[in-house]
């Protein structure tokens, strides 16, 4: 009876131990999925940042080039 008892231990130990280690990998796998999540999500926020930087300096720019137009005595 009591080493009956202690396999069935045995046996719950194991499949805890199993189950740990699985959630483990499962853990290690999530973490390298939200690191490569935020590195992309790092690179799209750089890029909007650039795309912004460039259509202010092309606003701007038209903007000057419409002032001269503003400028001329064209009549």
């Amino acid at each position: 009876m009591a080493i009956e008892v202690l396999r069935e231990l045995d046996e719950r130990i194991q499949a805890s131990v199993n189950r740990i280690q699985q959630l483990q990998r499962e853990n290690e796998q999530l973490a390298r999925r939200l690191a490569e999540s935020e590195q992309r999500y790092s690179e799209a926020a750089a890029q909007l940042k650039d795309q912004e930087t460039e259509r202010n300096e092309v606003k701007s720019r038209i903007a000057q080039i419409l002032a001269r137009f503003d400028g001329l005595d064209l009549g």
